[in-house]
């Protein structure tokens, strides 16, 4: 079988080299590297490649899977630190666990390159139209530890994502992909005896257009409304620079410097504080009623902060990675655990059934799962809670809006991952939370970036990464639901998935074949 794939990659080696030279422009565009421009056109090679007959599926399948790992060795080099530092692997095994992460998380792009391939070569579809659209049901369909979107590489352009309230990540990800097939079906068009599809150019003119325009209007109106807010809270943000392995070994210092920082946001006349995940370093007891002593001291001002909640059982105990919200006195006003957690960082899956696993993993946390997403609630304001990566995650955060929070807020601790891209890269994720939802998202983390992020994704004030800092911001209370918060990702998935139905049927192939036929290639000058 080895000989086999051997021979696949030798007689291949054209085509794998341009699904490579897409995986560098995919990860060179996506957001870290922040070259934005390139994910318009990062697809090309790779649809070239993809763009011929002669490949089998399996071949078919290699090159997109070439594609897929490329772009992820290099845009998850952040990982291979944390699996030294805080995994405890040796070199070899953490590049090992790098590669294999690598590997599983390149099976959407595998996934989508061989369907683009299978509906092109085997039913007859005009692939500048099967690229996006296999592309937007690789993306809601596919699992991945990470999820990430061809179009979080554009979230600096804030008029072009305005659109996110109508159609989430997937339907920019349509735009995105049909860019670069709409180019590839020009550049075949001119350089091979490819006739020009006619519909190509007017529906990415059309679909670029009315993004834009919505975006326009919709930015000014979403902008209006917020400054017209009933209701104002002004919110500190504090970040205390401390890594992982300070913060264990000297927790008072932490706590001290939490407090003392969260002295000056009051001096600023904050109304709430935040603390990042693992704010508070100590467990509080499941019970507890009043936290002003262990975790206030001198603060007179609500705080909401991260912590552990543990609850004891009668066989054992449970630990829970917990948001708290405390009001001036100190009294507990509510608790959010994280639901969603983090696979072989917080549990181990199947561990709650197999118990020895976590013997080969020591370093691996054991956290128990939270079982509602209700808001915290202080003075009528609703605060939507999101902790660690869990506000990377769309179709969660549509639920934890079923309860209208006025406010998103999110805590997480980057310092994991050190002095890499993962920081930013987590940010940008996360303001398409904001413009879905039309919300504010307060970001706290321990090492950056702690940001503030408005209802039309702008980062409006964001700290240095590895640097003690505040933030002090006012931020609106809003409500409403929008169409995306409605109906998810229904408004993109349900035409992609018409459209590959009607690929797949013979009756209805014919309409792909309209839709391929244009211009022929003309004729060069002898």
């Amino acid at each position: 079988m080895l000989k086999r794939w051997w021979r696949t990659i030798r007689k291949r080696r054209l085509a794998l080299s341009l699904a490579g030279m897409s995986g560098v422009l995919y990860f060179v565009g996506f957001c870290g590297f922040d070259q934005y421009y390139l994910a318009w056109f990062c697809l090309v090679p790779v649809l070239w490649a993809l763009d011929d007959a002669t490949l089998s599926g399996r071949e078919a399948l290699l090159v997109a899977w070439t594609f897929g790992l490329v772009t992820h060795l290099g845009g998850y080099t952040w990982i291979i630190g944390m699996l030294r530092d805080f995994g405890y692997l040796p070199w070899p095994l953490a590049l090992l666990g790098y590669f294999v992460l690598c590997l599983g998380q390149s099976t959407l792009l595998a996934a989508w390159g061989w369907g683009v391939h299978r509906l092109v070569h085997r039913h007859g579809a005009p692939l500048w139209l099967a690229a996006p659209v296999v592309m937007v049901l690789a993306e809601w369909l596919w699992p991945a530890l990470f999820p990430s979107y061809l179009s979080s590489s554009q979230y600096e352009q804030i008029l072009f994502i305005q659109t996110l309230d109508l159609w989430g990540p997937l339907g920019l990800s349509f735009i995105v992909t049909l860019a670069s097939s709409t180019l590839y079906a020009t550049l075949a068009w001119r350089w091979h005896a490819h006739a020009m599809p006619r519909l190509a150019w007017p529906v990415l003119v059309l679909l670029i257009a009315g993004d834009l325009t919505y975006g326009w209007a919709r930015r000014t109106d979403v902008l209006d409304t917020a400054a017209h807010a009933d209701r104002f809270i002004r919110v500190g943000v504090v970040q205390t620079n401390m890594g992982i392995y300070e913060k264990s070994e000297n927790p008072r210092e932490g706590l001290e410097r939490h407090r003392d920082q969260s002295l000056e946001v009051e001096r600023q006349g904050a109304q709430l504080i935040v603390w990042p995940e693992s704010g508070y370093y100590y467990g509080i007891p499941d019970g507890t009623s009043n936290v002003a002593r262990e975790v206030l001291g001198a603060i007179t001002t609500p705080l909401i902060f991260g912590g552990l909640r543990v609850r004891r059982t009668a066989a054992d105990r449970e630990i829970y990675n917990t948001a708290f919200l405390a009001d001036a006195e100190g009294n507990l006003l509510g608790t959010y655990d994280k639901t969603y957690l983090l696979a072989f960082g917080e549990y181990l899956p199947l561990g709650e059934w197999l118990p020895w696993l976590y013997d080969l993993s020591p370093h691996s946390s054991r956290f128990s799962r939270g079982t509602h997403t209700r808001p915290l609630v202080l003075d009528g304001v609703r605060y939507g809670m999101l902790i660690c990566y869990e506000d990377v995650l769309p179709g969660f955060t549509r639920e934890v809006m079923e309860h209208q929070p006025h406010v998103l807020v999110n805590i997480t601790n980057d310092a994991w991952f050190g002095k890499t891209r993962e920081p930013r890269i987590h940010l940008a994720l996360s303001t398409f939370r904001a413009v879905e939802h039309r919300r504010f998202l307060v970001r706290a983390t321990n090492t950056g970036i702690s940001a503030f992020v408005d209802p039309t994704g702008s980062i409006v004030a964001e700290t240095p990464v590895f640097a003690r800092a505040n933030l002090v911001h006012d931020v609106a209370a809003l409500e409403g639901a929008t169409l995306y918060a409605q109906a998810g990702d229904l408004v993109p998935v349900l035409p992609c998935l018409a459209g590959v139905i009607s690929w797949l049927r013979q009756p209805l192939r014919k309409l792909g074949q309209w839709l391929r036929r244009g211009r022929a290639r003309p004729k060069r000058a002898r």
